[in-house]
């Protein structure tokens, strides 16, 4: 026996299906990216880091350089306290902030 409903219960049970499959869909795909979740950590306001020195030691020399050129190259991430160092302070270490820190030691 077939059951006749009126339209709008038609339509209610179409959008009820809908939301089920993007509730459902959205559920998987929180799960399978779950693990891709990136550590942040505190960066202490007004820290004593000297631009330029990555290792802390509180110089700045040639391994300040190797090591903006490790991060550079993605063979290391950049922990808060070396993006706070950033010689140029604009956020990310490049090439030329190894330059730059390697042609200052040159001028010394």
């Amino acid at each position: 026996m077939y059951i006749k409903y009126p339209h709008y219960i038609r339509r209610n049970i179409q959008l009820l299906s809908l939301s089920t499959l993007c509730l459902v869909s959205s559920f998987v795909i929180g799960l399978h990216t779950a693990g891709n979740v990136q550590p942040i950590h505190l960066i202490e306001a007004g820290g004593t880091m000297q631009a330029g020195d990555m290792d802390g030691n509180g110089t700045v020399d040639i391994a300040d350089a190797i090591l903006i050129l490790e991060i550079a190259q993605g063979y290391a991430p950049a922990s808060p306290d070396q993006l706070l160092a950033d010689p140029n302070s604009d956020g990310a270490l490049t090439v030329d902030d190894a330059i730059r820190i390697l042609s200052i030691l040159s001028l010394q």
